[in-house]
């Protein structure tokens, strides 16, 4: 299933669409994983009812790797979102010889030439994109593009989320993406007052993955999100 098409069926059926995330290290919060079993975090994700799975494979800074995302693809049924910072064709084949269905693009990274042959190269192949961005810059320099999903990420990744955790970005920046574009906020995310701030705001889905990970009970935290109500 397409990402999007996850989402979209989660909004039909009145949820909160949660795209859960399985991150190694974070480097303002530490390590994450902390040796436990990357089955174990998604087994939970999915039993608490996250429409899709991300997976973080950056590996000098976030500790990620191709070995993690090739485990979950082959364990579950859910859209698999692959996280790196994706800047040439060979990390877009290698994404879909894995299987995930969608690849993540940072605005900020790329320049708009790479951003457009990139997206187009992963739209042939099947896969479908997930452009982030952080300013209206960003919006600026992808606003000529074939559109599947927007994320607003709410912190800083050249400064590699280090900033404090806001949705500010988020509020301020949801309704200058097309209306039919999916939109989703990413980081920075840490209670159900940001949640509902985000989703009011417009967003159509929400990314989340330390605050997961460090909760008590992962799979209690995703179901209460999910199923939020206000």
């Amino acid at each position: 299933m397409k990402l999007s098409s996850a989402i979209k069926i989660c909004k039909e059926k009145n949820k909160i669409p949660l795209i859960a995330e399985i991150k190694v290290y974070s480097p303002k919060d530490g390590p994450l994983l902390k040796d436990r079993d990357p089955l174990e975090i998604l087994d939970k994700y999915k039993k608490g009812g996250a429409c899709a799975i991300s997976v973080v494979t950056e590996p000098e800074y976030f500790k990620g790797s191709l070995e993690i995302l090739k485990t979950v693809r082959e364990n579950t049924d859910l859209p698999v979102l692959r996280k790196d910072f994706i800047k040439n064709i060979n990390q877009i084949e290698e994404t879909k010889r894995i299987g995930a269905e969608a690849i993540l693009l940072i605005a900020c990274m790329l320049s708009s030439d790479e951003i457009y042959k990139l997206n187009e190269y992963a739209h042939k192949l099947g896969l479908e994109t997930v452009i982030e961005v952080h300013t209206q810059n960003d919006i600026e320099k992808i606003k000529d593009l074939k559109l599947d999903i927007v994320g607003i990420n709410n912190k800083d990744i050249l400064n590699l989320e280090r900033d404090k955790d806001t949705v500010n970005p988020t509020i301020e920046l949801v309704n200058k993406i097309p209306h039919s574009v999916i939109k989703i906020s990413e980081s920075g995310i840490r209670n159900m007052k940001d949640i509902k701030r985000v989703i009011d705001a417009g967003c159509d889905a929400i990314l989340m993955g330390t605050a997961l990970l460090k909760a008590k009970d992962i799979e209690e935290k995703v179901r209460k999100i999910v199923n939020a109500r206000w």
